[in-house]
Formats: C-alpha cells, structure tokens, sequence
C-alpha cells in the first residue's frame, strides 16, 4: 500500500500509496524529515493511488505519514542497511562490528558543512565512534554545533591545508563549496556571489599525528588527494570526494592506495578506500 525508495543517483526520495480505502482516510498527508534535525523539507497530501516524490542533497531523510485526521500513522526510519549506499553502508558494518569487539573507533571528519548530510552522519548519529568535524565556514558551523552536541564529539572551526598557513578562503551560495581553489567555486558558481578572504589554515599534517583516527572522511572541494596523499599514519578507511579532482591526482592516489594495500570503491562520485589486513 505504501511505497517508499530512495535514489542515489538523482537524490530523490520517492513515495506512492495504493487504495486507501482499508485504513478508512481520505488522504494521506507526507512529511519528509531530516533525521538529525527534524526540520520537515516537503510535506504534501497524496490521495488513492497516486504518489510524489522530494529531491535534494539531502537523502538521508525519515518519511512520516498523518491520515485526513492528522493522526501519525506510519513513521518511516530511513535504515543504512536498506537504505544507504555502498559507502555509507561499509562505514556502518566497519563501526558497528569494531563496536561488538570492544574496539573504540576514532574519525576524523573534513568538510562536514552543517553536518545534515555526508556518508558519516548516521554512524554518528548511533554513537558508533568518537569524531572530530572539523568545518571551515562560521555560519555552517554554528549550524554544525547546534546539530551536534554528543558526548565523545569535538567541532573544530578551521581551514584544513597540508601543513597549515595562511589561505585565501572562497566562499558563497549555502556553503557547500566553500574552498581554496578558486577555479573549484568558480564551477559552481558566478564571481560576483564569491567572496574571499584571507584567514589561517590549520596543518592536516599535525591533526594526524597527534591522534589515532582509525577512519577519516573528507569533503573538502578538490585538495582531497592532497590531504591524502600526505598521510604517514595510515587509517583503516578512507572516504573522500573524488568527482572534483584533476586527472593527475587521480592516478597520484591510485598509486598511493595500491602501494599501501587499499581496495578502492567509487560511489557517486566519492571514493572509499580500504586497508587490506
């Protein structure tokens, strides 16, 4: 009677419903959720036999639905090993089974943006791993730490380059391509909604070497590789934004991965790498 799907590819969550007449509603009213802050992204009524669908970044979304008397009667909760896609599903089996072991998991997360979205949010969300977020944008931040307030969690408000320094920081539009690559941005957006300013980066280098990440993720528009290919204490898994790096790097981090025995996955236009035992 109720259907629900969720595609990667064209990030749409999907709905239809049958004959209504058994649940005895005139329609059904639906609510698409996120699941770390609860905001409601769409909400419409769908009668017998029709259907709709929400599309945008973020998928990670609960589907409630109300009857024509504004009763919850079915509260959809998006599942990673339904659900998710092939990243966000190894992330979650990788945690959950060091989790049963007795294994203290430690991620470091670049590029987390408001933190509603990424391959990491719902292992984080279940407690699987303690996290350092580190995002380089104030007002998404501000977000961020509203978002996440957990035991075990550290939010860091920082540029991240490879060994620290002063940048020049380009931002504009919601955020999410921030960077310090300017012909990055210049991709997604005009040169008049860019601002730039000079601000500090904090050393990748240095952020390694003083903890004990056992997985990292980065979404850090295009100095991905570069932060990766920097790595002297190598991590178990490595999840990173792939689609906006240079063909050099590409092959610079296939190099990389096969050298130090990693399996590599493509996704959506992300990579996860994984350390061979």
């Amino acid at each position: 009677m109720i259907n629900i799907s969720y595609n990667r590819t064209t990030n749409t969550t999907g709905v239809d419903v049958g004959n209504l007449v058994s649940i005895e509603t005139d329609f059904l009213t639906v609510k698409f959720q996120n699941i770390i802050t609860g905001e409601i992204h769409y909400s419409t009524k769908l009668y017998s036999n029709t259907w709709c669908k929400w599309q945008g970044a973020e998928l990670i979304t609960d589907v409630l639905f109300y009857n024509s008397d504004d009763e919850l009667i079915h509260h959809h909760k998006w599942d990673v090993t339904i659900d998710g896609d092939q990243i966000e599903k190894y992330l979650w089996y990788y945690l959950k089974n060091r989790k049963l072991k007795g294994l203290q998991s430690n991620g470091l997360v670049i590029g987390t943006h408001d933190g509603r979205n990424g391959h990491w949010i719902y292992s984080i969300k279940n407690r699987l791993s303690n996290a350092t977020l580190i995002d380089g944008s104030e007002k998404q931040f501000q977000e961020l730490s509203k978002n996440y307030n957990n035991t075990g969690l550290t939010l860091i408000n920082e540029i991240v380059t490879v060994n620290g320094g002063l940048v020049t920081w380009y931002q504009g539009g919601e955020g999410y391509t921030d960077t310090v690559k300017n012909e990055l941005i210049l991709d997604w957006l005009p040169e008049n909604e860019i601002t730039k300013i000079e601000k500090n980066s904090i050393s990748f280098k240095k952020i390694i070497e003083e903890n004990n990440f056992d997985w990292i993720h980065l979404d850090v528009e295009g100095i991905d590789g570069e932060l990766i290919l920097s790595l002297e204490k190598l991590p178990n898994v490595i999840i990173y934004e792939s689609m906006n790096l240079d063909e050099k790097t590409t092959i610079e981090l296939d190099y990389f991965f096969k050298t130090n025995k990693y399996k590599t996955v493509i996704c959506n236009g992300n990579t996860m790498a994984i350390k061979e035992k």
